[in-house]
């Protein structure tokens, strides 16, 4: 663990194992009852039909999975020109939602503050308001003091290195996320322009809120508590992710009403659940060992905005798509995984 979260004597045991566990998980429920409670508080109101521009996609034939942020993952719900009102994409939805999760994720962060100051018997603020900056990992990465350019840039680097093989498969097909040449004639400055003007309420959500508002929930404040609770480095690294996936266990009741509330909607959504589930307990893994190691929230922030934005590009359909070059896309696959274990294992 970074030598940056280590505990002064005045902070350890100030609270127990069974106090982190209780404090994670108000953290995770106040995060996802706020998804719902929006509905309730900010606007009691059904919202209007609105007409809605359609969602930009990295992969037109639906071949990305969706991002790993509690707060998207589409259940688009189309109806006419838009959404449905009271669907998770409607825009009066969306924006509800995300006032919701900053003033959750706010109450998590003050939460961790005012557990130093209460319990850790500081003379004043400001010494209370250091030590849950830095606990809560709002820092650039120490680097293990290591002053080579390598062990600086590994951190940001992780996720791109582990995304080799899609972004080699996006290449061949000329979509690469920002510069992908999909419009003909279409140059590099009118693609990123035309990008600039489509950034709207969805990709607000998918690319910014909902990335910073989980990691500094997911990653930040559970794992301060976490660290205060006296947790081993190993629980909190496979353990605390669970949290971050429990929190997208709330998709199956959406897809279960979405799809009609049907036995067959309850298999898809159980599927569905369980799929993510993984993968987004996969990401936690990833996201909580890079922020012990680095003392920062920061490089798993930007790996989490980074891996929505590419969604998951499967082996499969880039192979489908590019037949002739099956060996190439398997080995730059293959090299990703291989770079993404050497890069951890020397952070």
């Amino acid at each position: 663990m970074d030598s940056s979260l280590a505990l002064p004597p005045n902070l350890v045991g100030i609270i127990t194992p069974s106090t982190a566990h209780t404090l994670s998980f108000l953290a995770t429920t106040s995060y996802v009852g706020s998804l719902y409670l929006s509905q309730k508080l900010f606007n009691p109101k059904t919202p209007k039909q609105a007409k809605a521009k359609p969602i930009n996609s990295n992969h037109d034939d639906g071949s990305a999975i969706p991002p790993i942020s509690s707060t998207d993952d589409g259940d688009i719900g189309y109806e006419g020109n838009g959404p449905k009102p009271g669907s998770r994409d409607h825009p009066e939805t969306m924006k509800r939602r995300m006032i919701a999760v900053i003033i959750s994720t706010t109450l998590s962060l003050s939460s961790v503050y005012l557990t130093i100051k209460s319990l850790a018997k500081y003379s004043g603020n400001r010494s209370s308001i250091i030590q849950s900056l830095t606990l809560l990992g709002l820092r650039l990465p120490n680097n293990n003091d290591n002053s080579k350019l390598l062990y600086q840039i590994l951190p940001w680097t992780l996720a791109p290195i582990l995304m080799t093989g899609p972004l080699f498969a996006m290449l061949l097909d000329d979509d690469l996320p920002l510069i992908g040449n999909r419009y003909h004639g279409e140059g590099l400055l009118q693609k990123l322009g035309r990008g600039y003007r489509e950034f709207g309420l969805m990709e607000l959500r998918n690319y910014a809120v909902g990335p910073i508002t989980e990691e500094l929930v997911f990653r930040s404040s559970i794992l301060s508590v976490s660290i205060l609770g006296g947790l081993s480095f190993s629980s909190m690294v496979f353990g605390t992710p669970l949290w971050f996936g429990i929190a997208h266990a709330h998709h199956a009741l959406e897809t279960f009403r979405k799809n009609g509330s049907t036995k067959h909607a309850a298999i898809h959504a159980i599927l569905g659940c369980l799929f993510q589930l993984s993968y987004t307990t996969l990401f936690g893994w990833f996201a909580s060992y890079l922020y012990l190691r680095t003392g920062s929230v920061l490089p798993p922030l930007t790996s989490h905005i980074f891996c929505n934005v590419m969604g998951i590009y499967l082996p499969s359909t880039a192979i489908a798509r590019q037949p002739k070059r099956r060996y190439l896309i398997w080995g730059s696959y293959l090299a990703g995984i291989a770079g993404f274990v050497w890069g951890l294992t020397r952070l």
